[in-house]
């Protein structure tokens, strides 16, 4: 049996994402696993729609199964949002590849892979030294990447433009993960096709998920519906009336920053260099945009302030990176063997319960996905929390 996983958001799923489990299939796997994120996303914002419709258009799509992944990863920076997902992973059975898509070249991006891999000590050390100048963490470890592979390839042209797609920095974090972590696991690169990761034009062969987003959101629905092969009008018809209150989250953040004292603030899972004390020193401003834009500039992106907000309304921690996890299967195909699934993946909310019974980091853990759930849910004007979930199948 050959197992293939995919680490997605569908965030919302899209044409470009049918595309990609088509090609995956094509190369005979025998299951399609995809771990997707939650009630949050990676830029720390709550995800399009409800999970569970998410999951089972990823089943309609394609997918024979879909586990979440649980809050503190999917909200994390590129580097540990491909461990967590990859720790995961790595607990299939019969587990062969992991797909990735990417607009780059593929040996380049596997050559940037091993360098970082091959070089870690070194790598780390000039990223401390960046970041003390005061770039920002992604900054440094572009320039750092670029400079070490033209060292290494000085005859090859420069790689400058493979870090201009965020897909491609993704797939250099998951085959570093893959080499750390689980080693067996061989990455699968499939070439994206259509528009690129931030584009908002609505034509052409596949758009991106920002694309739908913005299209959504300003009143143009009709212009995506093509692009959205899966639940299209129970999405549009979920947004209409459970759309994220965004300003409701803001007030929700800025109240939580007033009110956190420094060694809470220093805790954070984003927290370094200080940060707390810049945090801090903006408290007195009643708007969450003035604060952010207080705090963003060469070496804190708004993704990094954004992660650092919802770290201290959820409470995620630093240490909970290093915690053991478990986490929940949302959908899966009838007739899928769920042996094959991970340990830490459990299909009914008493197992669960379980598992985190006695269990202190697990427990601290669950407890992130837990907020995260009543959260989203709370904008949303849902009902229900995290245990309020059946395992879609499709």
């Amino acid at each position: 049996m050959i197992n293939c996983a995919v680490i997605c958001e569908y965030n919302p799923f899209h044409s470009g994402h049918k595309y990609q489990l088509d090609c995956i299939r094509k190369q005979a796997a025998d299951n399609i696993i995809c771990v997707m994120s939650g009630a949050f996303v990676q830029s720390a914002s709550p995800a399009f729609c409800d999970k569970s419709i998410r999951a089972e258009c990823a089943i309609l799509g394609g997918a024979d199964a879909v586990i979440e992944l649980p809050t503190l990863f999917s909200t994390a920076s590129a580097q540990y949002f491909a461990e967590g997902a990859i720790k995961l992973i790595g607990g299939i059975k019969d587990i062969k590849y992991l797909a990735m898509g990417a607009t780059a070249n593929r040996d380049e991006i596997m050559r940037v892979a091993d360098i970082k891999h091959e070089n870690s000590a070194l790598f780390k050390d000039k990223l401390v030294k960046y970041m003390k100048n005061g770039k920002s963490y992604t900054a440094a470890n572009n320039e750092i990447s670029i400079r070490l592979y033209g060292d290494i390839y000085p005859d090859r042209p420069s790689i400058d433009y493979l870090f201009k797609d965020p897909n491609n920095i993704l797939c250099i974090e998951y085959i570093g993960a893959l080499r750390r972590i689980a080693p067996n696991i061989e990455p699968m690169i499939i070439a994206r096709r259509g528009a690129a990761y931030s584009e908002t034009a609505t034509t052409g062969e596949h758009i991106s998920a920002t694309a739908v987003r913005t299209a959504c959101d300003q009143g143009r629905s009709s212009e995506i519906l093509r692009y959205l092969p899966y639940n299209a009008q129970k999405m549009l018809d979920w947004r209409a009336e459970h759309s994220p209150d965004i300003s409701a989250y803001k007030k929700l953040a800025l109240y939580t920053l007033k009110c956190a004292d420094i060694d809470y603030l220093a805790q954070l899972r984003d927290c370094s260099e200080g940060l707390e004390y810049l945090f801090k020193s903006l408290s007195h401003l009643s708007d969450l945009d003035r604060y952010a834009d207080g705090i963003c500039g060469k070496r804190y992106s708004r993704k990094r302030v954004a992660r650092f907000m919802l770290d201290a309304v959820l409470g995620i921690k630093k240490e909970h990176l290093q915690y053991e996890f478990i986490t929940r299967l949302l959908a899966a195909k009838n007739g899928f063997d769920f042996d094959i699934l991970p340990k830490n993946v459990k299909s009914n909310n008493s197992d669960i319960k379980c598992a985190a019974n006695g269990n202190s980091p697990v427990k601290d853990v669950l407890e992130i996905d837990i907020k995260a759930s009543a959260l989203y849910n709370t904008l949303c004007s849902l009902d229900g929390g995290y245990y309020n979930y059946a395992v879609i199948k499709a």
